[in-house]
């Protein structure tokens, strides 16, 4: 994906089909012509290309048949002075070389004519393009539903099918359209933060880290912090990888990003915070305080009910002085408190 993320999807597939890795934990090693494996055929499908009700289940049986023989070389010793790398290999003599129905086509298919004919279909374009609007854009539905559930913007996704099937499955020209959107530069919060987003961009912001130590200081702290909220970092549960927007949130992990968000900013002398109150300048005023802060940790936009409660508690505060040490001794954690009021507002959790 990183290699050829903006190149061809039939390049992609093709390198998702041949990669050891996903050879080996789909069991496609384990696909032989006298006993087909359907794993990798049912998720090539499922989870990769055309999504659930474009197929039936007698082409997920076409699709093993087609890939059988496909599978991996696992060097020998495996470490006499280093790794060495396991390699794709096809096996012919392994593989099913008679006649296969596939969509309604027949053929003697091998793996990648099967490639090509899932990128012809449209319902391939519709899946690739609804996973591109969600990644970028706004959080959709999850993808199980998407048989049923429309996009959130067809208008757009349905241009998005039509210049990615125009270019022959180029997504470089798809992305370019639509970085270039309305739609996309007014996408503003219209995403749940995922927990590496979340942890990331509040250490940032409190200037807790900026470059992770060498020695791995603190590393498996904060990979257990993303843990808790949902998404062990290099570790999804599946290969469908995580269900991502409001299935981030649920009564536990929410209580654990709200909770990490406020703790970061529980040391005033944090380089982050001094930089916070640097910015804010001497005096900062009772009815510009919200605005103020809102602005400078984000800017982020809060609806009416968040703004009536962060006011509240600018009332209570007064005008703020920070002009000298003295000032900023008395006064920097009443600003600390109203960042810690922002950083556990609804509106904090979403990008």
């Amino acid at each position: 994906f990183r290699e050829n993320g903006l190149t061809n999807i039939k390049q992609i597939l093709l390198d998702l089909a041949k990669d050891p890795s996903m050879n080996y934990w789909l069991d496609n090693c384990e696909n032989h012509s006298d006993q087909p494996n359907e794993n990798w055929g049912r998720e090539l499908l499922e989870l990769f290309s055309m999504g659930v009700g474009n197929y039936s289940e007698e082409d997920v049986k076409q699709v093993a048949r087609a890939f059988t023989g496909w599978t991996f070389e696992q060097p020998l010793p495996l470490y006499p002075y280093g790794h060495y790398e396991t390699k794709f290999v096809f096996n012919e003599s392994d593989h099913d070389n008679s006649e296969k129905t596939f969509l309604g086509r027949k053929g003697n298919f091998n793996g990648e004519d099967i490639i090509d004919i899932i990128c012809e279909e449209r319902a391939t374009a519709l899946f690739i393009c609804r996973h591109l609007y969600n990644f970028f854009v706004e959080d959709e539905a999850q993808v199980p539903a998407w048989s049923i559930e429309p996009p959130r913007n067809p208008e757009a996704v349905d241009t998005m099918i039509d210049i990615l099937m125009s270019n022959d499955g180029e997504i470089r020209p798809v992305l370019s359209y639509m970085f270039n959107s309305d739609f996309f530069k007014s996408s503003f919060y219209k995403k749940v933060k995922n927990p590496a987003e979340l942890v990331a961009g509040t250490l940032k912001l409190s200037g807790r880290y900026s470059v992770v130590p060498a020695d791995g200081e603190n590393v498996g702290t904060l990979y257990g912090t993303t843990a808790v909220m949902g998404q062990a970092l290099m570790n999804p549960p599946t290969v469908e990888g995580w269900h991502t927007g409001h299935e981030w949130i649920d009564g536990g992990t929410l209580n654990e990003r709200v909770n990490f968000a406020v703790n970061q900013f529980n040391d005033v002398s944090s380089p982050g915070f001094r930089d916070i109150l640097e910015r804010l300048g001497p005096v900062v005023e009772s009815g510009d305080l919200v605005d103020r802060c809102l602005d400078l940790i984000g800017p982020i936009e809060v609806g009416e009910e968040t703004r009536i409660a962060l006011s509240k508690y600018a009332e209570e505060v007064g005008d703020v002085n920070l002009g000298t040490n003295e000032d900023n001794v008395e006064n920097a954690p009443k600003i600390a408190r109203m960042i810690q009021l922002i950083v556990s507002t609804r509106e904090y959790q979403f990008a």
